[in-house]
C-alpha cells in the first residue's frame, strides 16, 4: 500500500480516510488515479454513509457504488444486530484486495463471462432448530463469505480449532479470489501443464481430498513444500494459498518501502521472485520480532521454503506482463 497525502494541504492521510484531520477536506479514493482526491465535484460511493466507504462511485451510468462495493451482490441482513459492523469490516478488507487487483490490472470478469462477485451471508437458524451453516468458498467467480469471520472472537476460535497459524478477513479475500484467478490465469491462460508440474493434478477428487485433510491433517514435513497446512489439501488450495501469500508479500513490501523500512525492489515492477523473497524474508522476521516485543503473536507466521518460493515464482510469472505494464 502506498502512502497518501491530502490533495489540498499535503498533510498525511490514509487509504481509508474520509476527511483530512488537518484541513477538514472531505476525501475519496479514486482508483483510476490510485490516490485520495477532494470529494468536491465527485460522486461518492453510495455506501459512504452506511459503512464508511471512502471510494468514488463508478462512471456516470454505471451505478451508485464504487467498483469494490459493486462487486457485492448480497449484503448481510441488517436487521440482525451487529451485521452492519460485520459488513463494514468485510468491505474494508475487500477494498484493500481490490486496490491490489486494480493495481495489477487483473481482469474482473473471466473469458467465460463469470464476474468476480461476493455474497456476505450468515448462518441461519431453521424452524426445526438446526443451524444452516454458510461455508466460505468460491464457485465460478462467486465468493461467499460467512460474515461471522468479521467477529474477532469467532475468527480466533476457528483459527485455534482448525490449527491455523493465520486467519484474517483480508487473508480470506485474497485466498478466495485466488481460486478465481486459477480459472482466469491458469485454465483460460493456457498455463495448465506448467501448473501441474509444480502444484500437481487439479483433476483429483476435490471432496475426497478435503475429507482426507480434515480427517488426517497435513502430511509430515509439509512445511518443506507448502506455505500452509491447508495448502496441502488439493492443488487448487495450494494455488489459492500461494496466490494469497504473493499478495501479502507485494502489498507488504510496497507499504514497507513507502514508510522507509526497506529499500528492496519495487514489488510491482518487473523482476524475479527471488528478489522479492530476499527483501520479504528479513522484513517479515523483523515484523514478527516487533510484534513479539509488543506482546502480540507473529504478524507473518510462515516459512518460505525453496519449493514454496518456486510456487510463488509461478504466480509471479503469471503477473509478468502486468508487472511490466504497471
Amino acid at each position: 500500500m502506498k502512502r497518501f497525502t491530502c490533495p489540498v494541504c499535503d498533510h498525511e492521510v490514509f487509504f481509508d480516510s474520509l476527511s483530512c484531520l488537518n484541513c477538514g477536506t472531505e476525501l475519496a479514493y479514486a482508483p483510476d488515479v490510485a490516490r485520495l482526491v477532494d470529494l468536491s465535484g465527485r460522486q461518492p460511493c453510495g455506501n459512504r454513509a452506511a459503512i464508511g466507504c471512502n471510494w468514488v462511485a463508478r462512471k456516470p451510468g454505471e451505478g451508485a457504488f464504487c467498483v469494490s462495493c459493486a462487486m457485492t451482490e448480497t449484503i448481510p441482513d441488517l436487521g440482525v444486530l451487529g451485521n452492519d459492523l460485520r459488513w463494514r469490516r468485510i468491505e474494508g478488507a475487500k477494498r484493500r484486495l481490490v486496490y491490489s487487483l486494480l493495481r495489477l490490472d487483473l481482469p474482473l470478469v473471466s473469458q467465460a463471462g463469470n464476474a468476480l462477485t461476493f455474497r456476505l451471508l450468515a448462518d441461519e437458524k431453521m424452524p426445526d432448530g438446526r443451524i444452516q451453516r454458510v461455508l466460505t468458498g468460491h464457485d465460478n467467480g462467486l465468493v461467499t463469505l460467512n460474515v461471522s469471520e468479521a467477529d474477532d472472537d469467532r475468527r480466533e476460535k476457528m483459527r485455534v480449532e482448525m490449527g491455523e497459524r493465520y486467519r484474517t478477513l483480508l487473508g480470506h479475500c485474497r485466498h478466495e479470489v485466488g481460486h478465481f484467478y486459477y480459472d482466469v490465469l491458469v485454465d483460460e491462460g493456457g498455463r495448465r501443464a506448467e501448473f501441474e508440474a509444480i502444484f500437481g493434478d487439479p483433476d483429483q477428487d476435490y471432496q475426497e481430498a478435503l475429507d482426507r485433510h480434515y480427517r488426517e491433517g497435513p502430511p509430515s514435513g509439509w512445511e518443506d513444500g507448502f506455505v500452509s497446512a491447508y495448502a496441502t489439501t488439493h492443488p487448487w488450495e495450494d494455488f489459492a494459498e500461494t496466490f494469497a501469500h504473493w499478495l501479502h508479500m507485494t502489498d507488504g513490501l510496497e507499504t514497507a518501502e513507502a514508510y522507509g523500512l526497506t529499500s528492496g525492489p519495487d514489488p510491482y515492477a518487473e523482476g524475479t521472485v527471488e528478489a522479492l523473497a530476499e527483501a520479504w524474508v528479513p522484513l517479515s522476521v523483523a515484523m514478527n520480532a516487533m510484534s513479539r516485543a509488543l506482546g502480540q503473536p507473529d504478524l507473518y507466521p510462515f516459512v518460505l521454503a525453496p519449493q514454496v518460493i518456486r510456487k510463488l515464482g509461478f504466480i509471479h510469472g503469471l503477473m509478468g506482463d502486468r508487472l511490466q505494464a504497471v
